[in-house]
């Protein structure tokens, strides 16, 4: 009988580059054009499902609040220069208006409706850059209204917009999402007193879709950008909301894979021979050994369902049986890793160490493992990519070596104690590589230092191993630090060996006024400013889109209390309100140089 089911992560779709631009405005100019609340909560929500490297893996490009002339700029440098097996992701969030000749046109922060011509981004323009762009499958995504009228929690815009004609083009490969019929409001999700700034009901069920792993409708680990539509739909439908989603197919052929369900795939153990099942119920502990060693062959199976049923019969020997034959199945299952080089420091001292040696970045580790398993954010242009799924890698072909040599230990271990089994845990390329992460204990909040000693963005996941729960933190340029409030035992993982992690004890300790560079990640912790006062934010040097976000987070866990925008042109000065928390701190922002100051 097969035992209980388990899940395995997806392997890397292995499909091109994933690039993805998201656009969101909330603020407008133009006194009759509501003010959006979702927009902002939509780009951040979506903005970190689709980098994260375990789901979505793509490289992220962000505009909040831009003008209509740093939008189309944003766009155009967006669509350029891609190449034929680039997957592309364009996604806005804001309103959508009409002239008098019926022609459609995206709302900016100084969008003017009497002068659409002039101060909005035209439909049309953007389905040109969509034509001219080289990229086989785009993805557009439209959380926007179009409807006559306004009325409350609805995103307002104006008549009926054909939006299935409108984005038709001559481009193949293109799929066209919307969150509404031409004549329906998209609403926005009602805020709730104590609560996050919620983001619009479509993009919030796109969303939660992804991110749980509940659109995966036929649990293959994969989520098509089918499949998010259909959850989105579904979930709308049986909320009771007046909207109506939408899709159009322009030219696509086969599936797009728009993520990796983080529920993984649905493995249901193999069957254990009856023989090999003997074996292990015999009374003769060298014969229980021995059918331990033929186990330790199926972990390196390419079968899946085979090297689950070896991990259940042997953590069931490792649990239950004598020590003789419970060392030898547990060695099995965990192979211990080479004893660390002197640079990787001794047990107890705070030392870089590298992630996991590995000539190329898009790789399969095997999923049972504790390796990382990461969707890179963006592998080299021209790079050889393999099929749709991938094939055994020379880390799998390795794999096997590892348990062989691991199995014939046990078995020439019959009759004696297996105490220790030394292995090298060298990278796909076959060179001796360092461990796969590391392990990290923290009794008080503390803070992950990240330095990416490469020439691409690199990514770490901090699992915390008493609870599984996982912290992704992508696209890492330079030297960048992330507060960490919870306690326990954690285990890191980077998807590039030149990604180096330290461990720094304590939250910091920052006195208003300072400053911070751009892209140095978390700001230490400080105090904030007692009621009523606010945290300034005074931004001294703008990134090349000329927005910067900020987000204000509680030090005791972590939770928002405060979001902004500050756009190049206006005051270089965000108030953010502590809401009453004592000590506060900045989270990780892009491409500004800013200066914090008090404001009593």
């Amino acid at each position: 009988m097969p035992g209980l089911p388990g899940t395995q992560p997806a392997p890397d779709p292995r499909d091109g580059r994933r690039l993805a631009l998201v656009v969101a405005t909330t603020r407008y100019a133009d006194t009759s054009l509501r003010q959006l609340r979702a927009p902002a909560r939509d780009a951040v929500d979506l903005r970190d499902l689709l980098a994260d490297p375990q789901v979505g893996g793509f490289a992220v490009t962000s505009v909040v609040d831009g003008t209509a002339q740093q939008i189309r700029l944003s766009v155009e440098e967006f669509l350029t220069g891609r190449s034929l097996d680039d997957l592309l992701v364009v996604y806005l969030s804001c309103h959508g208006l009409v002239d008098l000749r019926r022609r459609l046109y995206f709302a900016a922060t100084d969008t003017l409706k009497n002068r659409l011509a002039a101060t909005g981004v035209e439909a049309q323009w953007l389905l040109d850059q969509l034509d001219d762009c080289r990229a086989r499958r785009q993805v557009v995504i439209l959380d926007c209204c179009f409807s006559g009228a306004f009325a409350h929690g609805a995103k307002g815009g104006d008549a009926d917009l054909a939006l299935g004609e409108r984005f038709h083009g001559q481009g193949r490969g293109r799929v066209v999402l919307t969150a509404s019929r031409g004549s329906e409001y998209s609403f926005e999700g009602e805020p709730v007193p104590g609560s996050a700034m919620p983001g619009s009901v479509f993009t919030s069920a796109l969303v939660a879709g992804i991110r749980s792993g509940a659109a995966d409708n036929d649990h293959d680990g994969y989520i098509s950008v089918d499949d998010a539509y259909a959850y989105a739909f579904d979930h709308i439908r049986a909320a009771d909301v007046q909207q109506t989603p939408q899709r159009w197919l322009y030219g696509a052929e086969g599936t797009i894979l728009l993520a990796r369900s983080p529920a993984g795939i649905t493995i249901t153990p193999a069957d254990v021979p009856e023989a090999l099942r003997a074996g292990l119920d015999s009374s003769h502990p060298a014969i229980r050994l021995g059918a331990v060693a033929a186990l330790g062959e199926w972990l390196a199976d390419d079968d899946p369902a085979r090297v689950l049923a070896a991990r259940q019969a042997l953590r069931q020997v490792a649990d239950t049986d004598i020590p003789r034959v419970a060392t030898a199945a547990q060695t099995l299952l965990d192979p211990p890793q080479s004893q660390p080089s002197p640079r990787h420091g001794t047990p107890g001292t705070e030392t870089e160490t590298p992630a996991p040696g590995t000539a190329h970045r898009w790789r399969r580790l095997w999923p049972f493992g504790r390796a990382s398993r990461s969707l890179p954010a963006q592998p080299a242009e021209g790079a050889t990519r393999g099929p749709s799924r991938p094939a055994v890698t020379a880390w799998s072909r390795r794999r096997r070596l590892v348990y062989a040599a691991a199995a014939a230990l046990v078995v020439a271990a019959a009759g004696a104690a297996v105490t220790a089994l030394i292995l090298d845990r060298g990278g796909p390329s076959g060179q001796a590589g360092p461990p796969a992460g590391s392990e990290i204990t923290a009794a008080e909040p503390w803070r992950l230092f990240v330095t990416n000693t490469t020439d691409d963005g690199c990514g770490v996941t901090v699992t915390n191993t008493d609870t599984g729960d996982p912290k992704v933190f992508a696209n890492i340029w330079g030297e960048q630090q992330f507060q960490m409030q919870a306690t326990g035992t954690f285990r890191w993982e980077a998807d590039d060996p030149g990604c180096l992690v330290v461990k720094h004890s304590g939250p910091g300790n920052a006195t208003l006024p300072f400053s911070a560079d751009a892209d140095t990640g978390d700001t230490d912790v400080f105090a904030a400013p007692k009621a009523p006062g606010k945290v300034v934010v005074q931004v001294k040097e703008f990134n090349s889109y000329g927005t910067c976000t900020f987000e204000l987070l509680d030090a005791a866990d972590g939770r928002r209390v405060d979001v902004g925008t500050v756009n190049q042109g206006d005051d270089p000065r965000l108030r953010l309100d502590p809401n009453g928390r004592t000590h506060v701190y900045l989270a990780r922002w892009s491409g500004c140089t800013i200066q914090v100051s008090p404001q009593p």
